[in-house]
Order: structure tokens, then sequence, then C-alpha cells
């Protein structure tokens, strides 16, 4: 069995203050993730920590599913499932993570970017919410943004019903409009489409024990 040298630390801790230095660009990503001790313990008996896709939202089992067959399709690896992880967040929302999982061990890993596939954190919720993505507009004012935003989410309601389609999951829509949406989802997948601010997520198939270079079990 691996060891991991593990320390204690409250959420408020956990996390070193100051700029933590992601970068979307660098060969080697900074990734943190909150494992629970289980995980911790099966990538330390075994090296590797495979996802465990018992635990998945059947809700958003299309969207997962989406997810899966981009990573397929990007990574040098192959796998069933996907584990999570944070690729840029705002410190502050790091730790404000952490407080609930007291008990659970906060990882930073390093690991090389052909294994781990990023996605912008807010318009993912367009391919959980299977809705057409609408990218904001350099310049635009808020008031103009949600007006168009209203326009693009009403005309493909009215295009669903049409037909005939408007209660169905996406894998029951009509080709066209399947494809449609789909391909819009693809910008959430390129940092260079976004500006500096805004949390990034990476997913990845596997994380193997020498990826972590840091572990804190949160405390109270």
């Amino acid at each position: 069995m691996l060891t991991l040298p593990i320390t204690n630390a409250r959420a408020a801790d956990a996390v070193p203050r100051g700029r933590i230095g992601y970068d979307l660009s660098a060969e080697r990503l900074l990734l943190h993730t909150i494992q629970t001790q289980e995980a911790v313990d099966a990538l330390l008996s075994t090296g590797v920590l495979v996802p465990d896709t018992s635990l998945a939202e059947p809700l958003y089992v299309d969207a997962y599913a989406w997810m899966l067959q981009q990573m397929a399709r990007k990574l040098s690896t192959v796998g069933d499932g996907a584990l999570w992880f944070w690729a840029k967040i705002r410190r502050q929302d790091l730790v404000d993570l952490c407080r609930p999982s007291v008990g659970e061990v906060l990882l930073t890993c390093r690991v090389p970017r052909d294994r781990a596939l990023l996605s912008h954190f807010h318009d993912w919720h367009s391919v959980l919410n299977e809705s057409p993505l609408a990218p904001e507009i350099a310049g635009e004012s808020d008031g103009d943004l949600d007006a168009r935003l209203n326009r693009v989410f009403a005309d493909f309601e009215d295009r669903l019903t049409a037909a005939g389609a408007r209660d169905l999951g996406r894998p029951y829509w009509p080709e066209d409009l399947r494809a449609e949406v789909e391909q819009g989802w693809q910008s959430i997948l390129e940092p260079g489409n976004y500006g500096r601010f805004g949390s990034w997520q990476a997913t990845m198939h596997d994380l193997r024990a020498d990826d972590v270079v840091g572990a804190v079990r949160l405390d109270r």
C-alpha cells in the first residue's frame, strides 16, 4: 500500500492564502478535488482512483454521457466514468466548498493536460439543462444579454414544440435540433472562448497516486 502525507486543517487553512496559481494553458494542470477518506484509501491501496459510476445523479445521465463522449474524443485515456476537479476557482469559493466536507480530503494534483478535459463551469449548466448555449458578447449590457437569451431560448422551445419533442429527453429530439445544441456546447471546452474570469472544471478517467502533490484532511 502506498503512503501519502496527509495534514489536517480547517477549511480556512486548507487552501494556502494568496493566488492559487492556476494556468489553463500549462502542460501539467493544477487541479483540486475533495474526496472521501474511502476514495483516498482506494487511491493508496491500488495506486489509482477510478469513478464510482453508481454515484452519478440519474437526472443528468444524458449530460454526463455527452461529457464522456467528449472525453473519449479528446483525451489519451479511456474509461466508463468521470472524476471531477476544479481547474480554476476563486480561493474563497474553494474554501467554502471545503467547509461542509469535514473528514474528507482536499487533494492538490498536477496532471498532464492530455488526461484532463477542461470545461467552463457556468456554461456546463447549459448541458445539464439541455438548453442552447448563447455565450456573452463583448460589450453587451446585462439587459441586452437577458433579452437575447430569452429570444434564443424561446425560439428553441418553439421549434422543439413544433417537432413534438418539447417534453422528450435530448436523445429523442429531431437530429437537426440535437446536433445544433450539441455543436453549441463545444464552446465550453475551449478556454480561448472566454475572458479571464469564471470558474473552470476538469474531468478525468482516473487519478493516479503520483498525480497528487498535496493532501489535507478537513477538520472543523
